[in-house]
């Protein structure tokens, strides 16, 4: 069992040196093909990339010091069998499927490199994306509820925000820069009327997940200029989750990748280095 004499003692620093060992939590928001996960080639150093996204392989093939392991359901725990829910409505019989397991099956992995210091040799770990990695758990959700392949009740959401919360939460422990992407959605509020838009996470997870990064970015490509950019500040009316800790950003950045064999003096560490430069000293 742990116990607090197993950890190192924490240790008192100066808030004015911290800005040379401060690890960076970077959480990039985009819809599809805003450049989200191309954005990986630009973090300097060392890159280890859980890949839940099926398109993550093909974004990265190529992307010099970066490993990867892939975390995709199996295909025959896909349960394609329709589902009644009228009064009196009948239902395919279930389909023979395997049980879903890659939510633990990344439990597991994440564990063991941890316990076995896996992630000192690398300066990032990478998570693309948390809306793959919520649709895994969910499943696995489900599964232990004996309910797999039916539709997600709000207890689930519950549970699973809670669970993603708890592991977002403990991150910042693993001494590593972090980089995730993700999703949001706009829907109208069926009372007020209003257009909202909010991250695509469940329940806690949807609050808690921004506030255990350091900067929140939304990514966009912008198709006149054929330019991809972040945010770094919410629109009035658009994502209002969206924050940067780096210093002298513009409200919005040109992260366009100009040259992947150089990619790391474009995108994120571009502006790593230019909130590094604006940094007070």
């Amino acid at each position: 069992m742990n116990t607090t004499k197993d950890r190192p003692p924490r240790q008192v620093r100066s808030a004015a040196d911290a800005e040379t060992s401060v690890h960076r939590r970077i959480l990039c928001i985009g819809s599809t093909g805003s450049g989200k996960s191309a954005l990986i080639w630009s973090l300097p150093g060392r890159k280890f990339v859980y890949a839940f996204d099926p398109n993550t392989i093909a974004t990265i093939q190529g992307c010099p010091d970066c490993d990867v392991i892939e975390f995709y359901p199996d295909f025959l725990e896909m349960d394609a069998t329709l589902k009644g829910f009228n009064k009196g409505a009948k239902s395919d019989k279930p389909a023979s499927r395997r049980e879903p397991t890659t939510y633990m099956e990344w439990v597991d992995h994440i564990n063991g490199f941890v316990e076995t210091e896996g992630f000192k040799d690398y300066d990032w770990l990478v998570m693309d994306s948390a809306t793959f990695l919520v649709r895994a758990a969910m499943d696995r959700q489900l599964y232990i509820n004996g309910r797999y392949g039916d539709i997600e009740d709000l207890g689930d959401y519950r549970v699973v925000g809670s669970k993603l919360s708890d592991i977002f939460r403990n991150m910042p422990s693993l001494g590593i820069n972090i980089y995730t992407t993700g999703h949001f959605q706009v829907y109208q509020d069926d009372k007020t009327k209003r257009i909202v838009t909010q991250l695509s996470l469940p329940g806690s997870a949807r609050a808690t997940l921004p506030l255990g990064h350091t900067d929140v970015l939304k990514a966009e490509f912008v198709g006149g200029d054929s330019r991809y950019i972040v945010r770094t500040v919410p629109e009035p009316k658009g994502l209002q989750e969206i924050r940067t800790s780096m210093r002298g950003l513009d409200d919005e950045e040109d992260v366009t990748i100009k040259d992947f064999r150089n990619a790391t003096h474009f995108g994120i560490g571009k502006l790593l280095e230019k909130g590094t430069k604006n940094a007070i000293r």
